[in-house]
């Protein structure tokens, strides 16, 4: 008896101190600190069976083929690359700025993903990571196109490296407000691979 009363004090103990924790403010929410390895070991496993429960049983229905990679090509480069990268293309300032950083999906564990989990997240994206929804804007057939192209992107050719490229290129060449009375200064622009800095 004493025993589960020490343990049930025990629960208590932890939630009531990370109450107080949240409550104070003193859980610091700044993307610029990177997450600890039990908050990193946790989200994954979470993560993985999220949606392994979720994501349909199926295979892509369309064929991996050029007209394919094509589709997929046009909506990674218009969504996906500035987070996420590609071989020899670094993602644009945005996704150096993420928390946790977008993953780069020619790893093992990425490819590794069954084509069902894959659509599901790109269709559902994942809460708190920066990773959008694109069921909501894109066409069942359009998302099928993206994992089609996921599967393909370890072995991109230098011309489709190149297209990506110029997104992040374009994305990374901004303007800023002028100062209050005055003009405006000239495009703030960064070659490509340019690390985060502050102006």
């Amino acid at each position: 008896m004493r025993f589960l009363f020490g343990v049930i004090f025990g629960i208590l103990l932890v939630a009531v101190g990370a109450a107080a924790y949240v409550m104070t403010g003193s859980y610091n929410t700044a993307a610029t600190i990177p997450p600890g390895k039990t908050e990193k070991e946790l989200a994954t496993y979470a993560l993985n069976k999220s949606v392994a429960k979720h994501a349909p049983n199926r295979r892509n229905p369309l064929s991996a083929d050029p007209e394919t990679f094509r589709g997929g090509l046009a909506h990674f480069r218009e969504n996906c690359v500035v987070c996420h990268g590609a071989p020899g293309v670094d993602p644009g300032e945005i996704g150096q700025g993420l928390n946790p950083g977008a993953p780069d999906l020619t790893l093992r564990r990425t490819q590794a993903r069954s084509d069902g989990e894959l659509y599901w997240i790109v269709s559902e994206g994942i809460r708190m990571t920066g990773m959008p929804a694109f069921g909501p804007t894109h066409k069942e057939n359009e998302i099928w196109q993206v994992v089609a192209f996921l599967r393909h992107l370890p072995g991109i050719t230098d011309e489709e490296k190149t297209q990506l490229k110029g997104a992040t290129e374009e994305a990374e060449h901004h303007e800023e407000a002028p100062p209050p009375g005055g003009t405006a200064k000239p495009p703030h622009m960064h070659a490509p691979g340019t690390p985060p800095h502050k102006d």
